[in-house]
């Protein structure tokens, strides 16, 4: 059945309105909100998983295997996705500032670490079982074929209710990030501010270009910057090996320890500039490709060429500040 362009619209207002408010009111509504949303999406996944196990072809061979370049593309253009995820979330930051100050670090990398790989091995590895005897170029539609009757009605909530999930966080986080820019906002309108940014951008997606192309674009181009930032970002807690005064990286007076030149820690900025310009070469979407990508027959080599190149330029500029 055809969604109607009123009802899409209408689904996207409720979806944000309800996201958006998780994001408004921030940690303490996630922190109650997200243990009951976590138990209903794992029971919802299992179903799904289950579903997908049952009936996956595991003697599947493609019609046409992949040999040389085109292999190589294609695992290029994997890896850049599955690393699209955890890159998207590097908001660790905003979450770990409520935790005890006793807390166990290496906990902290362990839980971490598990929460970001675990779920992109498995569900990576379910979708992988899925193309093997569904369409999954509609994943939704191609899965509900293989759903039980009684959980067909239910997987089109667990799908809304994980958007919920992923997007509160992701708005709140971004409302924050937007704040730590200089912006002088408070926090609840810039939340505001980043949801109607997204939504606007969701709605183009859905109404005027193809949804999983756009998604995917967006995804692989996000990588281009995420990827440089959180090298640059992880480079930085290893040089200074996680040694930081905490109320003067709060102090936003000129002349301060970490005030750097006019404000700007140039040798981030510049390092920046450079792994996120020569990540832009290698990248392939259909959106855009690099020439170096265009050169090596579309293999996306973005995400390792952003790292080296962010984390070298940083060490390289980087002064010993307190």
């Amino acid at each position: 059945m055809q969604t109607g362009t009123g009802l899409k619209i209408g689904i996207v207002a409720v979806i944000a309105a309800v996201t958006l408010a998780i994001g408004v009111y921030g940690h303490a509504t996630i922190v109650k909100l997200y243990v009951p949303i976590t138990v209903l999406l794992t029971a919802a996944f299992a179903v799904v998983a289950v579903s997908v196990v049952t009936h996956a072809h595991w003697d599947h061979t493609p019609g046409a295997p992949l040999h040389g370049t085109t292999l190589w593309t294609a695992v290029a253009a994997g890896v850049t996705l599955m690393a699209s995820g955890p890159l998207s979330y590097t908001n660790s930051a905003d979450f770990a500032r409520y935790l005890p100050t006793g807390t166990s670090p290496v906990a902290v990398v362990v839980w971490t670490g598990l929460g970001g790989f675990l779920p992109s091995v498995v569900v990576t590895s379910v979708g992988a079982l899925a193309a093997t005897t569904v369409d999954m170029s509609d994943p939704q539609a191609g899965l509900e074929t293989i759903l039980p009757g009684w959980f067909r009605p239910v997987f089109p909530l667990a799908l809304v209710l994980g958007s919920i999930a992923i997007n509160a966080m992701t708005t709140y986080s971004s409302g924050l990030a937007l704040q730590a820019m200089g912006v002088r906002i408070r926090r609840s309108l810039s939340v505001l501010v980043d949801g109607v940014l997204a939504v606007a951008l969701t709605l183009y997606a859905l109404l005027v270009s193809n949804f999983l192309d756009t998604v995917s674009n967006v995804l692989q181009l996000t990588v281009v910057l995420l990827g440089p930032s959180m090298a640059i970002y992880a480079a930085d807690i290893l040089l200074r090996r996680n040694r930081y005064d905490g109320p003067a990286l709060t102090d936003e007076a000129p002349g301060g320890p970490f005030w750097y030149t006019g404000g700007v820690n140039w040798a981030g900025a510049t390092a920046l500039v450079a792994g996120t310009g020569a990540a832009s070469l290698c990248v392939n979407t259909r959106l855009y490709t690099g020439p170096v990508a265009h050169a090596l027959g579309g293999v996306d080599l973005a995400l390792p060429t952003g790292i080296v190149i962010a984390v070298a330029t940083y060490a390289i500029l980087l002064r010993p500040r307190p």
